[in-house]
């Protein structure tokens, strides 16, 4: 059912509990496809692609609810939410392949393809898209809360410059989060517990799971990743105990103050 309401967006919050259900849900389907496909389960992997692709719609759609102009405040905040893990994890990977780091890569650089290989850690390719987007996100806001015109011709303009450079093109993933931001989402399936738990680890889940599966796989053959499935959530929730939560409460102190709305006109309540 939806309902489109007469009040105005402002104030309300950028968290929103249906799309943390749904953020756990699809870390469910990346992790499914990483443990099935040595198994040829082929059919898995446009799913996967599908849900890496969600990712960065619901970043633009989290980040521009967030959104308050403070840009240097948004970067460190950013910064402190994502590197900690994400190094951590990085790191992790290295020592478990025996491969000398690029200490480049620690901070995003050089700008790494999902096929580059030696196979760290496989999800971390994301991490340096959502790390390149952040600077652009005042245009991201600008260009997906304004009129639908300015929203079309930014996305046309992404979409040329992605024939020259394809990487460019999750740029429009972005924008279509930040144009749907004023909506409100609600779905009952996902605000219930075991989706709100898997959305709260799945920044650690999505990096972490394929290190357990590369440990398990190499000591005990490919089925252990089956069989490594709750041991890779429980990693997840210890990465997330230890070391996310702390990183998610200062970040939440960086900066805050009140925030624009995204403009009306586009508001939804989802059942």
């Amino acid at each position: 059912m939806i309902d489109v309401p007469g009040a105005s967006a402002r104030a309300r919050p950028a968290r929103v509990p249906a799309l943390d259900g749904l953020r756990g849900v699809l870390g469910l389907v990346v992790l499914g496809w990483h443990v099935l496909s040595p198994f040829g389960f082929g059919w898995i992997l446009p799913f996967a692609n599908l849900a890496t692709a969600m990712f960065f719609l619901m970043s633009g759609y989290v980040l521009t609810r967030s959104w308050n102009g403070r840009f240097g405040a948004f970067l460190l905040r950013r910064f402190v939410r994502l590197w900690p893990v994400y190094a951590a994890c990085l790191a992790t990977g290295y020592l478990i392949a025996g491969v000398r780091p690029v200490w480049s890569e620690f901070l995003w650089y050089p700008f790494m393809d999902p096929n580059v290989p030696p196979f760290i850690d496989p999800p971390v390719w994301t991490l340096f898209i959502e790390a390149w987007a952040m600077p652009l996100m005042p245009l991201v806001v600008w260009a997906g809360t304004g009129p639908t015109i300015r929203l079309i011709l930014a996305m046309a303009a992404l979409t040329l410059a992605g024939l020259a450079e394809p990487r460019l093109l999750f740029g429009v993933l972005f924008l279509g989060g930040a144009f749907v931001a004023g909506i409100e989402w609600r779905n009952r399936l996902l605000e219930s517990a075991l989706p709100q738990w898997l959305g709260k680890v799945s920044y650690s889940l999505y990096l972490s799971h394929c290190l357990v599966l590369a440990l398990a796989s190499r000591a005990f053959g490919p089925w252990a990743g089956v069989a490594a499935i709750p041991a890779m959530l429980v990693v997840a929730w210890i990465v997330w105990r230890v070391l996310e939560a702390p990183c998610v409460r200062l970040s939440q102190r960086i900066g805050r103050g009140p925030r624009p709305a995204p403009e009306a006109g586009r508001q939804a309540a989802v059942a």
